[in-house]
This record gives C-alpha cells, structure tokens and sequence, in this order.
C-alpha cells in the first residue's frame, strides 16, 4: 500500500475516533468568581466579585423578587477591573429561602472607545502556516461571534504567541476531543486575553488538553508564548482559530475586522493563502 494511502486511512480512523466520543458532561467556565447575598435590616445586599483585568458586565434576574414586585426585570450593573458590583434592595419580609438568582456576565464596558491598532501574528517568528478559514467562512464564520475570525492551519502541539500586551481573563483547558459537527461547539480549549490600551479581546481557540501555558490573571506580552493548538471543540481537523473581539452592547462580544502587522488586513486573507511571520 503506497504511503499516502496509509496516512490517509490513519487520518480517516483518528478523525472518526474523535467524532465518536462522547460530549463532555460538564461544561467549564473560562473564569471563576463569586457573589455573596445578605438580609439584615430589611435590606437585600448583593455583592458580585470581578476578579478579572477587565470590567464585567453583569445581569441579575429572580423569579421570585419579580413576583414579589421588588425588581421590574432585569438588574444590570457594571463591575470595573478587580473590584465587584453591589446592589441593595429594601424590601421587608424576604424568604431567603426561595431568593434564586440568575445572573449572567459578559466582557467589557459598552461606554469604552476602542482603538484599534495592528496585531502581531498570533504565532512565532519564522513561521509559516496557511489560510484553512478566512473571514465570513461558510464552516463557522457565519455569525457575529466569529464572523472576522482567521484558522491558521497549525498542527497540535505547535506554539501560540499572544497578539498584543495584555491581561489573561479567561482560560479552558481541559476539554480533550472535539468533533466536525456543531454540537461539539461549547467544548473547545481557548484563552481570551483582554488588551486595555485598545478594548480589545483577542481568543485562542481550539486548544489541545492542558494546552495552556498561561492561567486568568496572568500579564502578557505581545509574541509571548501562551498556548499550545489542537482541535477541541467543533473542528474538521487540527488548527488555530483566532478572533478579535469588542462587547456588544446587550450581547455578550462580537467579533470584528482587524490588522496584522505590515498592514496585512484580516479581510484580504483568503483560504489557502500562505502567512510568514517574518
């Protein structure tokens, strides 16, 4: 049997190996944090920790305070760099009991004006990979979460370089498969790190197991190495994929265009194209 058929088959049944695992059974979160609750004096305290290099926005709904006519809907507050949020509600006669509270958080402040200015390649100087997916790719690019992401077509176990200074505010390493169908899209490895100067939030995605070098909290520098790539998550094989994002006023991030160095524009990048970081 030639050589190329060989890998061929070997490529075949480790892909198919893959898409025949089982979904995790648990979904991780890219950054921990906390909130206490206190009733004294008729009074609802609630403090809601931001442990992060950047501002959280922050949503907090109960069935129960809305049912008892304590809150018209939804609390929306804003926890700044490494502080918390507080609220206070004066009501008398609260169940703790039955107090349930939702509460959803999101990067970034809406009010921030984002500068913009050129990335560095998010891999090391010297090398050298191809376009796999380009802007708008019909695969995965078809929304406004990942619309101007790039996949470099990186090999597992290849080194990721942070593309600009900046503060890591979100990590998930430990997913180990991934699959080429959309189920398998919440159980990907991926770093998120937040650049101050600019408002940007730039993601690393698809990392191998225990493929961060890097955990929340931790400072970077531009070209520094913070991952490792692999193809957790939703993926049709090996490759990084990287997106640049801003908060999204009532939504969570949204993913926009940017710019490499040398000028070298996320949008003209088509697939198959080759990039050198030089």
């Amino acid at each position: 049997m030639k050589f190329s058929k060989v890998i061929s088959l070997l490529l075949f049944f480790c892909f198919f190996f893959c898409n025949a695992q089982e979904l995790p059974k648990v979904k991780l979160n890219q950054f921990r944090n906390s909130y206490k609750q206190d009733y004294r004096n008729d009074t609802l305290f609630l403090k809601i920790d931001n442990p992060l290099a950047c501002p959280l926005r922050i949503k907090i709904f109960s069935d129960y305070l809305k049912s008892k006519n304590l809150i018209d809907d939804t609390l929306k507050v804003m926890a700044y760099e490494n502080s918390f949020a507080e609220i206070k509600i004066f009501a008398k006669n609260i169940d703790v009991e039955k107090l349930e509270l939702n509460i959803n958080q999101a990067f970034g402040d809406n009010d921030k004006i984002i500068k913009q200015n050129n990335l560095a390649l998010p891999f090391p100087k010297g090398k050298t990979y191809h376009i796999m997916q380009s802007n708008k790719g019909s695969f995965s690019h078809d929304n406004d979460y990942s619309r101007y992401a790039v996949d470099f077509d990186m090999k597992t176990g290849d080194t990721i370089t942070s593309a600009d200074d900046g503060f890591v505010v979100g990590v998930i390493k430990d997913y180990e498969y991934g699959g080429n169908d959309r189920k398998w899209i919440p159980y990907a490895n991926y770093i998120t790190i937040y650049h101050p100067h600019s408002g940007l939030f730039t993601q690393y995605v698809h990392l191998k197991k225990d493929g961060s070098l890097v955990k929340v909290g931790d400072a970077v520098e531009r070209n520094q190495p913070i991952g490792l790539s692999g193809m957790t998550g939703f993926a049709s094989g090996e490759h990084l994929h990287f997106n640049v994002l801003i908060p999204e006023k009532g939504k969570t991030l949204k993913s926009v265009p940017f710019t490499f160095e040398n000028d070298l524009s996320s949008q003209s990048l088509k697939k198959n194209m080759k990039v050198t970081n030089k």
